[in-house]
């Protein structure tokens, strides 16, 4: 659990902590999304899109 907080938490540039999964609740099936964005001569990322679950039905939600 907390995979994708964690990776979530590193490409934003945050401070990792020992509960990332409780930081970004993220539930099952569901979509996040990061984008790039070009900043001077580098990268940075800017979260979209977290826990995205409107393609299922409401019963289907879990965590």
């Amino acid at each position: 659990a907390g995979t994708n907080s964690v990776f979530i938490c590193h490409l934003l540039g945050l401070a990792p902590t020992p509960w990332e999964w409780e930081r970004f609740v993220i539930g099952h099936a569901s979509v996040s999304r990061l984008e790039a964005l070009r900043l001077g001569d580098g990268y940075t990322f800017s979260l979209t899109r977290l826990a995205d679950n409107s393609h299922l039905e409401s019963a289907d939600h879990t965590y």
